[in-house]
């Protein structure tokens, strides 16, 4: 309970003032626990960040794939998982800010990245299978799901700035977008 009470104190203080101006006696008030406590389940102000995102790519992993079923053609199943984290990200916008702010720090190693995203590589199945029939442009399935998610990441930041109104409409509109930039048809 206290360890989910410090993940979550901390997500909200690394995504409103950045992480270098945030101190651990910050996320052990807000957490309403002793800076002993934290210490306790964390080592550093890093090891923090790499467990919030472990714990919150988990929560998304979930999210994303409820009800996922690898059925149908590659478009549908490709439209669902991407509206899901679009979804997921609209649905919780400090873990959508706090994904956008660390995905590439080099506070997540590659083991953390490892641990935290092996659920994610059922896209890259999704994409092989969709390369496999020649339905995407020639990069790896890796890439594709890079260039697709950073496509979707900046896509949201850019409709929040812009106070835009995401109803399913632009989400469709935007998923037709997305498919386009990487298909070959």
């Amino acid at each position: 309970m206290k360890r989910i009470q410090i993940l979550k104190a901390g997500l909200k203080l690394f995504v409103t003032q950045g992480l270098h101006s945030v101190t651990i006696a910050q996320i052990a008030a807000e957490a309403k626990v002793g800076i002993g406590t934290v210490y306790r389940y964390f080592n550093s102000k890093e090891d923090i960040v790499q467990q919030i995102w472990v714990q919150q790519k988990s929560e998304e992993s979930s999210y994303v794939f409820q009800d996922y079923a690898p059925l149908g053609t590659i478009r549908e199943q490709f439209d669902f998982l991407w509206e899901r984290v679009i979804r997921y990200f609209l649905e919780h916008p400090l873990e959508y800010q706090f994904s956008y702010q660390f995905a590439a720090s080099p506070i997540l190693t590659k083991e953390i990245h490892e641990l935290a995203m092996k659920d994610f590589l059922q896209f890259d199945e999704l994409y092989e299978k969709g390369l496999k029939k020649n339905l995407f442009k020639p990069l790896t399935a890796r890439r594709l799901r890079l260039f697709t998610f950073s496509t979707i990441n900046g896509w949201i930041l850019w409709a929040l700035d812009e106070k835009m109104v995401l109803d399913d409409t632009t989400i469709t509109m935007f998923l037709q977008m997305s498919w386009d930039s990487i298909s070959v048809a």
